[in-house]
């Protein structure tokens, strides 16, 4: 997050205050005014004795340092009044469309004006792509032997696949995506599909995206295509998160699955530049329970076609019920009776799509007591019971 000149971080630079300052305290030397465009600070101030500021419009960043050419240069979010130590060096930038200070000091203040080598640049907090348009979204089921000869358009195209394993080829190289997996097409790249003898199920979605940050190169998505992206927990619930969301009918849906597929991209993206690096114990342990989770949902996912319930959970991880209560709380908002349940009925889904049994059939297969109960389940998560479901589909 970012500081303010009221926390203490502060401290050391000066303080906040409360009232206007007073004629006989301090002297209005000079008005400044800053607009967005002035973000790259090539001087920066430093006065004799006591400073303040006072925020007349707008809302900016002060940026403050002991000595800007050879010690680090901090940013706070402005507050209303500042006060800023005797011998600070410090700068303004806007962040709205214009920003107005009032500067007061000592009537016998001395200035020091220090121009940078190399000016510095605050960077903004700003969106560096837009998701323009979402063109089609997809779920698909191919039978063992299917093949799709190619194409190219000039838009991005995400494949996830869900079940199964798919072949594909882009601009003559050969790719295979496993379950979990996650490939993007680049627009004008030709591209081809296949199956082997399995059938698969997986996510398309068809979209035009654009660089919207000047400092990125025009070719900044090359590093999105050309390459499979392996399993990651975030991602998938994303994919998940937004295959849910394209049936609800709530409003906003499309402007909440803009949101999930910009998320998806910056994960990814994320994924490509941060760097792996030594981490606190705080850290180690959550990646620690992030794997821990990982293997419980493995197993979950094994157990799809058996009962299972919380306590055999519980006993195949030596956990406490409120310790795996804490873990799916924490991970994905939800309880592990909930998520089984939620996971059962996205396979129904599946398996009435495939259109392979009866309803009859999936309720015994999934593992429930009666297709009494697992209509009821169906109808309470969807509203819709599994009957009226394969109709809409076929």
């Amino acid at each position: 997050m970012q500081n303010e000149t009221a926390s203490t971080a502060f401290l050391k630079y000066g303080s906040v205050y409360r009232n206007c300052i007073q004629e006989q305290d301090a002297t209005l030397i000079c008005q400044i005014k800053r607009v967005p465009a002035q973000q790259a600070l090539s001087q920066f101030l430093q006065f004799s004795c006591d400073t303040y500021i006072e925020v007349q419009s707008g809302i900016g960043v002060l940026l403050v340092s002991e000595d800007p050419e050879h010690l680090p240069i901090e940013e706070f979010g402005m507050n209303h009044r500042i006060h800023i130590r005797p011998h600070v060096y410090f700068g303004l930038v806007a962040t709205t469309s214009e920003l107005v200070v009032h500067l007061y000091t000592q009537s016998d203040y001395q200035l020091d004006a220090i121009t940078l080598s190399t000016p510095y640049e605050f960077r903004p907090m700003l969106p560096r792509i837009r998701i323009r348009n979402i063109l089609g979204y997809y779920y698909r089921i191919r039978t063992p032997g299917y093949v799709f000869k190619g194409e190219e358009h000039p838009f991005f195209e995400l494949t996830y696949v869900d079940t199964g394993i798919l072949h594909t080829e882009v601009d003559g190289v050969s790719y295979t995506l496993s379950e979990k997996d996650l490939i993007i097409y680049g627009p004008g790249q030709f591209h081809s599909q296949h199956t082997d003898d399995q059938t698969v199920s997986y996510v398309t979605i068809m979209f035009n995206m654009e660089n919207i940050c000047p400092e990125l190169p025009e070719d900044w998505y090359s590093v999105l295509c050309n390459r499979v992206f392996p399993y990651n927990r975030k991602i998938y619930t994303l994919i998940k998160t937004l295959v849910q969301e394209s049936s609800t009918g709530a409003p906003y849906t499309d402007s909440l699955m803009h949101c999930l597929l910009t998320e998806t991209v910056i994960r990814l993206l994320q994924g490509i530049y941060v760097e792996p690096t030594v981490r606190p114990s705080s850290v180690v342990r959550q990646n620690y329970q992030e794997e821990l989770f990982d293997r419980i949902l493995a197993y979950v996912d094994s157990k799809m076609y058996e009962p299972l319930t919380v306590a055999d959970i519980c006993q195949q991880f030596s956990l406490s019920r409120s310790t795996l209560q804490l873990l799916f709380k924490n991970a994905v908002n939800q309880s592990p009776k909930k998520y089984i349940s939620d996971i059962k009925l996205e396979k129904s889904c599946q398996l009435l799509r495939e259109n392979k049994y009866t309803i009859s059939e999936i309720s015994l297969k999934l593992g429930y007591s009666s297709i009494h109960y697992f209509s009821n389940a169906f109808n309470q998560k969807y509203h819709i019971s599994p009957s009226e479901y394969a109709k809409r589909i076929y």
